[in-house]
């Protein structure tokens, strides 16, 4: 049936339906994603839709004929929250969905921002999404700008309720235009200069090197300032965060004395008189970067924009030698660099109970292998998180192992969230370094997670179907990856569980390549990277 088809059916069906008695018309999802339309137990009309601020809540109501749902869901990508119905007189109901949802870190935080479906849990078949009644389509779509979110309640293609949260931006700072508008404001007073701007993943966590920094600056400064995409993002209570494009935003990272970022500072930012910029970056380097990469060869502007880009940071952060002459010779950098190591590792091997901690928080017994699998991403499969079947992985490890799934942070937002029994998915665990911190094995493809982990001496294995695609046809890599590898590479995916298995069992044994690889890369690995850079910038407070 073609989309043209569907909706003259739905149409049909919807206006036939109270001739069914205790039945109602609702999309479903078969195990392919396909969508069809079916009728089942129980009629929901539902009448209106409103925002209620102060719970942070849908407040939905209607009239419910039948069988009694268990549940209202509001069902999103990443993250699912859910309530029920309350019966009133004359069957109806009133059912108040949450916008907000516990994070992993115990925190009571928006949801993320993007589209959500409302869906009926019955408690006996697969959530299924109600197609909203010919009387609600007439207010639809409802819109309100609230203090934490900017909400929309509309319909898609086939009629079932959408509800789409976004940044809470104004007007003024929406869009191109208010983007531009915002960071054309210029600055004429001094820096503040005990003041704190740190920035990871464009907004999307507050995690990585700048997180330890912002703990370990606290009391240095006056205030420590965090840009967020938007407020799901956990931040710790001592810091204040501010929304990516805001006016609060431009006003804290251009007045900040000390500007701390992960990756790009925006095209639009200036560094002031008076400001120093700390460039942490995000991983010591398989993939080739910046001018480095093929794409980029022959174009003279290349290493000119690069430059441009680079020129605004004061002290660029690397871990290695290695590192040291990539990042230099890519980015086309001439400043000063922090050879210290990553702030971000040093929970890897610092004995602060992070990860007794954090393996209770996810339920996990201590006698337990958590095996963690976290590849890198595909530019040209942005959101894919994952690249085999993790399901089958965890099943086939079998009892005593638990898999943690732990998605790239570009798949984070356009990705979907795994939900299966032997698999669990932590890709929007704030914090990858902590989950490296959990994990007795990783298993990784390219992803610089395989230098980060090698600090703690557990073992790795490499799944890598792809290789010879991904080293010749992709972006690049900076050596041959299956000669030199400190664990074993799997090019077959049934081969994986297996080697997993193995690894573990001959965990003690010594590898003299395993060895040379934590001497070229992991010699600053030591518990102490955070503390030395932190001690550096505390020299411009």
């Amino acid at each position: 049936m073609d989309r043209r088809a569907a909706r003259r059916a739905l149409r049909v069906a919807d206006l036939r339906a109270p001739r069914v008695p205790g039945a109602d018309l609702v999309v479903s999802r078969d195990p392919a994603g396909r969508r069809s339309m079916t009728r089942v137990e129980g009629r929901c009309a539902i009448d209106s839709i409103s925002i209620s601020e102060g719970e942070r809540a849908l407040v939905i109501e209607g009239r419910w004929r039948g069988r009694t749902p268990r549940a209202l869901v509001l069902r999103g990508a990443r993250v699912d929250t859910r309530a029920d119905l309350t019966m009133l007189e004359d069957s109806r109901f009133e059912c108040r969905l949450p916008l907000h949802a516990e994070g992993w870190l115990g925190q009571d935080r928006v949801v993320p921002c993007g589209t959500y479906v409302i869906q009926v849990d019955d408690g006996r078949s697969a959530a299924r999404m109600v197609v909203a009644p010919a009387s609600l389509r007439q207010t639809l779509p409802i819109k309100h700008q609230a203090p934490f979110a900017h909400i929309k309640v509309g319909r898609a293609a086939l009629g079932q309720i959408t509800v789409t949260l976004a940044p809470p931006l104004t007007s003024e700072e929406s869009g191109v235009q208010g983007r531009a508008a915002v960071t054309s404001v210029k600055r004429p007073t001094p820096v503040v200069k005990d003041a704190v701007f740190l920035q990871s993943w464009f907004g999307k966590t507050f995690s990585d090197s700048p997180a330890p920094l912002a703990d370990a600056l606290r009391h240095h400064c006056r205030e420590v300032l965090v840009g967020v995409r938007d407020f799901s993002v956990e931040v710790p209570d001592h810091v204040t965060p501010v929304i990516v494009g805001s006016r609060a935003w431009w006003e804290a990272m251009t007045s900040a004395r000390v500007v701390v970022d992960n990756s790009w500072t925006p095209k639009e930012f200036k560094r002031r008189p008076g400001q120093k910029v700390v460039q942490t970056w995000h991983g010591t380097p398989l993939k080739k970067l910046g001018y480095d990469r093929s794409q980029h060869e022959g174009r003279p502007s290349t290493p000119q924009s690069f430059r441009w880009g680079s020129s605004k940071w004061d002290l660029l952060v690397s871990p290695n030698d290695y590192s040291t002459e990539i990042l230099r010779r890519a980015y086309t950098y001439d400043g000063e660099i922090a050879q210290v190591g990553y702030p971000r590792n040093d929970v890897l091997v610092a004995d602060d109970g992070v990860r007794s901690r954090v393996r209770a928080s996810l339920g996990i017994a201590a006698d337990t292998v958590v095996v963690v699998y976290a590849p890198t991403f595909r530019e040209s499969q942005q959101g894919r998180s994952v690249f085999c079947d993790v399901e089958a992985l965890g099943r086939a490890l079998g009892p005593g192992f638990q898999l943690l799934v732990r998605g790239h942070s570009a798949a984070l937002r356009p990705g979907t969230h795994h939900h299966g029994s032997h698999a669990l998915d932590v890709s929007t665990y704030p914090e990858s370094s902590h989950i490296l911190a959990v994990a007795d094995v990783l298993v990784t493809d390219y992803s610089s997670v395989m230098f980060d982990f090698t600090a703690t001496g557990r073992p790795v294995v490499f799944f890598t179907p792809d290789m010879d695609a991904y080293a010749q046809d992709g972006r690049g890599v900076y050596f041959d990856l299956e000669s030199t590898a400190p664990g074993p590479v799997v090019r077959r995916e049934s081969q994986l569980a297996y080697e997993v298995r193995r690894a573990w069992r001959e965990r003690a044994a010594v590898s003299p390549r395993y060895e040379t690889w934590r001497t070229r890369y992991n010699g600053h690995d030591d518990g102490g990277a955070t503390e030395r850079l932190a001690s550096r910038i505390r020299e411009w407070l």
